[in-house]
């Protein structure tokens, strides 16, 4: 799944990568809580290309699972990684433009019982003036729904709401890199 941005490139989405992990040995918390298993999802990667042994390469599943930006249309473009919208398993990534002109991305995790992100832009979206950091300045937030029905946005930000290095983050990088946990 993807989006459309308002300056006319796509937010591609990586999910479900953890199908091509395996780990025999000892599985991290984090591992864990992303599915990487033993067996893998029978994709049989680790058999041709190490990195994809995660008991091996603990940290390589940490290269997958975020927003892509690409241009369809500009064969000489680069595709980017867009950290500051976090580390998941991301279904898709819808763009609006807020009244105060920020760029909203709204993003679902594409696991049962997960989460429902958004990433407000620190900077206002303007027509026709690069784009360029819009994406990577901003606040990252988690949908907090109440058994009322009502929810509210809270904020994943280092030193705030339990993302504390006493917690096990040791910054805002180790946050959007562990977003999901």
């Amino acid at each position: 799944a993807h989006g459309y941005t308002p300056w006319g490139t796509y937010l591609t989405c990586e999910e479900n990568f953890n199908g091509y992990f395996v780990n025999a040995g000892t599985l991290t918390a984090e591992q864990r809580r992303y599915g990487i298993s033993a067996t893998g999802a029978g994709y049989r990667w680790h058999e041709h290309d190490e990195r994809f042994n995660a008991a091996l390469h603990p940290n390589e599943p940490n290269r997958f699972g975020w927003v892509v930006e690409i241009d369809p249309f500009d064969p000489t473009s680069t595709p980017i990684k867009r950290t500051a919208l976090g580390r998941i398993k991301h279904e898709g990534a819808w763009v609006t433009v807020a009244s105060d002109r920020r760029v909203v991305v709204y993003m679902g995790d594409d696991e049962r019982f997960e989460y429902i992100y958004k990433f407000v832009s620190t900077r206002p979206y303007v027509a026709g003036e690069s784009s360029s950091g819009l994406l990577d300045e901003g606040t990252l937030y988690v949908a907090r729904f109440g058994e009322d029905g009502t929810g509210r946005w809270l904020p994943l930000r280092h030193g705030q709401g339990g993302l504390t290095e006493a917690n096990g983050f040791a910054n805002q990088a180790d946050v959007l890199i562990r977003t999901r946990q």
